[in-house]
């Protein structure tokens, strides 16, 4: 189809739980603002949705979409998924973006991150080199093989790189680059920050889900003196971004970083300090000492629970990061839960979005209440 770039947008996926569909709704709503933000900018000529369901997608007909459903009872693999619309589709330059992908990433934004991309020389352009939450890619039919190997996007652009050898330009770290929609606690923070776009801010708003972990986090992030803890998967931007912004003292406990993109999630292999102190001490003598060290905390919990041996189900971990932990299914991460809600200082549990992009948008949210 020429040099015209085309977003590929892939919505999908889900449980049955009220907190997967929340999830889920919340992505579509994201998705939705995306599309009209890079139409807005001019980054895309026209898109392509893949999906398995497609009424979400109505209000945005008006545009150039076109929906490609998910063939039914086929077994999800994105690579595959993505190297086949590119091949039927006959695309050559590809804006890829996966649902909740980008939330606070405006046209102006959108514009900027793009400039030079439609040039028509090969290259590779993405948000995160190491973890790519959305990548514009030329040529895409020449690495259409490279493409299906891919098992999750997160690992699409350092491939493209790495194996392919295309020239890469990555954005820089904020919020508007690092930040994405993958578990509740993202949500929250999302419903909280100025820059959310419309559709996002009156899912999230219909929800009736509690603001008061991440607002006792900026409490805490905001307080001259205060303690306050990032554990999980974090980076050395998320930490200088929040040592500029506060005055409070940090304690970082960084672990695994990369432990899904490297295999060692798949092949049992994280390890982790803390988890390991944490089955000296069980779970309600892990939050007392973490209780006793900090006024706050922010935690990726998904490292501890691998090095523990335990990968629960979507649906647990969702629930057990609004510790609601009687919906938990799995004994481990039910005790973590419960110990976890009868913390008396505010506790923000997620993925590593919580303690990386969903840092940033934190420390954002507290400048701007602090007028800039």
């Amino acid at each position: 189809m020429g040099q015209e770039t085309v977003l590929v947008l892939m919505v999908g996926g889900g449980g049955q739980s009220p907190v997967e569909g929340a999830i889920r709704r919340a992505r579509e709503a994201a998705a939705c603002d995306l599309l009209e933000a890079v139409f807005e900018a001019g980054c895309a000529a026209r898109a392509i949705v893949a999906t398995d369901d497609p009424h979400w997608v109505e209000p945005l007909l008006h545009l150039p979409v076109e929906l490609d459903l998910d063939p039914p009872g086929d077994p999800f693999h994105f690579g595959r998924r993505l190297a086949d619309l590119i091949r039927r589709h006959r695309l050559e330059a590809v804006l890829y973006a996966g649902g909740g992908s980008a939330p606070l990433m405006s046209a102006a934004a959108w514009r900027e991150a793009l400039a030079g991309f439609a040039a028509g020389r090969p290259m590779v352009v993405t948000n995160n080199l190491h973890s790519s939450d959305w990548v514009a890619l030329r040529p895409a039919e020449r690495v259409l093989s490279l493409i299906a190997e891919q098992e999750r996007d997160n690992g699409l652009a350092w491939a493209l790189v790495h194996e392919a050898g295309l020239p890469v330009r990555t954005l820089p770290p904020s919020a508007s680059s690092r930040f994405d929609l993958d578990t509740p606690a993202d949500l929250l923070i999302a419903w909280v920050h100025p820059g959310t776009p419309p559709r996002l801010r009156r899912v999230l708003a219909g929800l009736g889900w509690s603001k008061e972990a991440v607002e006792g986090i900026l409490r805490v992030m905001g307080q001259e003196g205060g303690h306050l803890a990032v554990i999980g998967r974090s980076s050395s931007a998320a930490w200088a971004a929040l040592e500029e912004a506060t005055r409070c003292w940090v304690r970082m406990f960084v672990e695994e970083r990369g432990m899904i993109a490297s295999g060692r999630l798949r092949r049992g292999e994280v390890r982790s300090l803390l988890a390991e102190y944490l089955e000296e001490v069980g779970v309600e003598g892990f939050f007392s000492t973490l209780s006793d060290l900090v006024d706050g905390v922010l935690m990726d919990n998904r490292v501890i629970l691998a090095a523990c041996g335990r990968w629960p189900s979507r649906s647990d971990r969702f629930s057990a990061d609004l510790f609601r932990w009687w919906e938990v299914d799995d004994s481990f991460l039910q005790a973590f839960a419960r110990a976890a809600a009868e913390v008396e200082i505010p506790l923000l549990v997620g993925g590593q979005s919580v303690v990386s992009g969903g840092l940033l948008a934190l420390v954002e949210i507290l400048q701007e209440r602090r007028g800039g």
